[in-house]
């Protein structure tokens, strides 16, 4: 176990905002289509013609960064996980700066609120879609930061109502158990990544065990969502995969092509991470294997820019970031708030 820097708090946010802006711009395209259209994809380009997203400048990323800049602003000022205020917050950024790219799901719980519905209720939905995408693991990022900090960990009855609150913000907008497991599940994976001594010995095994431990202890929350797909089954399922020898076709073909919903993007982003978690052609190599790949591309930036730090991204991309200098402040006041500030 490391002690965190302020440079992997500035990788994990910055690359949250690099692989989402790099996958923006592709997003649902298969790897065929962006190898044909763009060659190898290692560069912001404009997202001419995309039906969601034409009209955007190169360089400029979706709601996984606002989403993410949302719950670390609330962290910041609460100094805590608290779910009336990011409830609150959901609706006030959704008015102040647009809808950036939410999916479904998110726009009906954000719709509710608005309408005034409780967000203990807010997510409950009667669209059976509803619910299995991959929004927790693309915002919960700066979850899995404050709780390995020291600010948080100096509290003894702290983890027990974090994990409470973690299991309502997930269903807030998620109302099923499978979101609350990739929840639970990236919380942990971040932490691990901020905590890990950079070095590739047993790295893979670790992780596996750490993922299915927090997706063990997720809370379940409805019988009737029993006989879904489970996380917690198919990460099991890691113990056996061959990550470092795998290539693009064995993630694309066992994982559903990286697709939005969460059993197929989640998996997907951790076995490219699993293959190599030190370069930044990871980041590269996951989204251009096509599918969800704005989401798919900021869990994997913000993985390697925690384990690795700032420097593992181009300064090209850095300097070229839509609201760059937001990103870096954010970052710079969460450190300082929870790290820092407890030494």
């Amino acid at each position: 176990m490391q002690k965190v820097t302020l440079d992997q708090i500035r990788g994990m946010f910055v690359g949250i905002a690099i692989g989402d802006a790099l996958g923006m711009p592709v997003e649902n395209l298969s790897a065929e289509q962006i190898k044909a259209k763009y060659g190898r994809l290692t560069e912001y380009v404009r997202p001419d013609g995309h039906k969601w997203f034409d009209g955007r400048e190169a360089g400029t990323w979706t709601d996984d960064t606002q989403l993410t800049l949302l719950v670390a602003d609330s962290l910041i000022e609460r100094k805590a996980l608290e779910v009336w205020d990011l409830a609150n917050r959901h609706v006030e950024y959704f008015k102040r700066e647009g809808d950036l790219g939410f999916g479904p799901t998110t726009r009906e719980a954000i719709n509710r609120l608005i309408s005034g519905i409780h967000w203990v209720e807010s997510g409950i939905s009667n669209n059976p879609k509803h619910g299995l995408g991959n929004a927790m693991p693309m915002k919960v990022a700066p979850l899995g930061a404050y709780s390995v900090s020291p600010f948080f960990r100096k509290w003894s009855y702290c983890h027990t109502l974090f994990e409470s609150n973690l299991r309502d913000f997930t269903l807030m907008t998620h109302y099923r158990n499978i979101a609350v497991e990739s929840a639970f599940a990236h919380v942990a994976a971040i932490e691990f990544c901020l905590e890990w001594n950079v070095s590739k010995r047993n790295m893979v095994d670790n992780f596996i065990t750490v993922i299915i431990n927090a997706c063990e202890s997720a809370p379940k929350i409805e019988e009737r969502f029993k006989s879904e797909d489970s996380l917690l089954k198919l990460f099991k399922s890691f113990v056996n995969l061959p990550f470092q020898v795998m290539i693009t076709d064995d993630f694309i073909e066992r994982f559903g092509g990286g697709t939005s919903y969460v059993y197929n993007s989640l998996p997907f982003s951790y076995g490219f991470f699993l293959r190599d978690p030190f370069e930044i052609d990871t980041l590269y190599d996951v989204i251009n294997a096509g599918g969800d790949t704005d989401t798919n591309g900021s869990i994997v930036g913000g993985m390697l820019g925690a384990l690795n730090g700032v420097s593992i991204f181009p300064q090209h991309l850095i300097d070229s970031l839509w609201q760059k200098e937001r990103i870096l402040a954010t970052a710079d006041k969460f450190y300082e708030t929870f790290f820092q500030e407890s030494e």
